[in-house]
């Protein structure tokens, strides 16, 4: 039970944190919220992020593509569900209880959600070294910066287009053609 207690309060430290970063609107912010997509280690920039929260019970869409996992109501609201790792060509994201979902939060589209495999905190781009990309496979990394950094632990990130991610046609309309 204690387990759970401090995974409930990490989560909640971290939101806490992110909707302070995001208050402060104007401020250029070096911190990122650090995730894992598949194997990849991922930062998405606050600005970007509406709210992170447990998977919500999800109804599926008949004649999706199989990385559209359906739609969730988040307090009223209708969400379309993708799954991260499997639409950037990784193996689909595995159950877990460490999934979350992550709302984005975009001038271009509403309502839209990623699932990621778990959340691993907020993270200073500033202490991390950036590095250019030596090869780049374009199929699954297109969403992905050119650039990657590495942490203290000389773990490589990534850093996720929010906006060349939902302005792609295949993000939006997940159909069955």
């Amino acid at each position: 039970m204690a387990k759970t207690s401090n995974l409930r309060e990490f989560q909640e430290a971290i939101l806490l944190r992110l909707k302070e970063a995001t208050a402060k609107g104007g401020a250029v912010s070096t911190s990122r919220l650090g995730v894992m997509v598949g194997t990849k280690r991922v930062l998405i920039n606050l600005h970007e992020v509406s709210e992170v929260l447990p998977l919500p019970p999800m109804q599926q869409v008949p004649l999706t593509l199989p990385w559209f996992l359906g739609v969730a109501n988040v307090r009223g609201n209708l969400y379309n569900i993708t799954d991260l790792a499997q639409f950037m060509g990784l193996p689909p994201t595995p159950k877990s209880s460490n999934n979350r979902i992550v709302l984005i939060n975009s001038e271009v589209t509403t309502q839209v959600a990623v699932v990621i495999d778990s959340l691993v905190g907020l993270r200073s781009v500033e202490a991390m070294m950036l590095k250019p990309v030596a090869k780049k496979n374009k199929n699954k990394d297109m969403f992905l910066s050119q650039n990657s950094y590495e942490d203290i632990d000389k773990n490589e990130w990534f850093e996720l287009n929010v906006e060349a991610l939902v302005q792609d046609k295949a993000f939006i309309q997940p159909t069955i053609s």
